[in-house]
């Protein structure tokens, strides 16, 4: 290889290797703190460092991995904040985790880290919607979509007064998940050659709880679908 584009590789990799780093302290701007009771579980005031790690080389050449990072205020405080890091976009498997969730606070110039999640995540999506009916809109991390429109979610509960976060396990595994309101039912809808409902709605422990009634849809026939909805809420009686 020419010299002049090994010095073009080099300065390629380094960039690279900087540039979330440079990306998370342009987020992280003083802000002012209005809570300074909470103890998080976590302080790591000399982490920022770390965040370039996340990204991913071979030996001394860089890989074709693709950067793609978007990140949400929690809260209605700027200081909070959730960065959703995708480290290498090429990867389709939801086995092969390629992205870092990271959740986070700065205040006074100090940097606390509270968790970082290793997971899978297709697209660059974060999204707020409440699916455990306390009226606090939730946290939706974009998971996996399949050939037909069968979008997956990693779901974590938003806890505006411990400023905390709740991963539901198993919520990931729900295809086009909605709640309704009324009943506190969670409705996934997976479509393929017929369309399969299945019914769940998260506990008091924020334990996902898979409330039966499952069915497989026929066409032109909306009586299945009221009927299991009547079956579950008789039964919560």
């Amino acid at each position: 290889m020419p010299a002049q584009q090994q010095a073009v590789d080099v300065v390629c990799y380094r960039m690279d290797r900087h540039l979330f780093l440079s990306f998370l302290l342009f987020w992280l701007s003083p802000c002012s703190d209005k809570n300074s009771g909470f103890k998080p579980d976590t302080i790591t005031s000399k982490q920022a460092d770390s965040f370039k790690n996340n990204a991913h080389f071979s030996g001394d050449k860089r890989t074709d991995f693709i950067y793609s990072d978007s990140t949400i205020v929690l809260f209605g405080d700027t200081c909070y904040k959730l960065t959703l890091h995708i480290f290498n976009t090429n990867v389709y498997d939801q086995e092969e985790n390629n992205a870092t969730l990271i959740f986070y606070k700065k205040e006074n110039n100090k940097l606390t880290v509270f968790f970082k999640d290793s997971i899978y995540s297709m697209y660059n999506n974060i999204s707020l919607q409440d699916f455990n009916n306390d009226k606090v809109k939730d946290v939706l991390v974009f998971c996996y979509t399949g050939a037909r429109a069968n979008p997956t979610y990693h779901l974590y509960l938003v806890d505006i007064k411990r400023k905390s976060l709740k991963y539901v396990r198993g919520f990931e595994e729900l295809p086009n998940p909605e709640l309704d309101t009324s009943n506190n039912i969670i409705t996934s809808l997976a479509l393929s050659g017929t369309n399969y409902y299945s019914f769940y709605r998260i506990n008091s422990k924020n334990k996902l709880i898979n409330l039966g009634r499952s069915f497989e849809a026929d066409i032109g026939d909306s009586t299945k679908y009221e009927k299991a909805m009547q079956q579950i809420l008789k039964n919560r009686r």
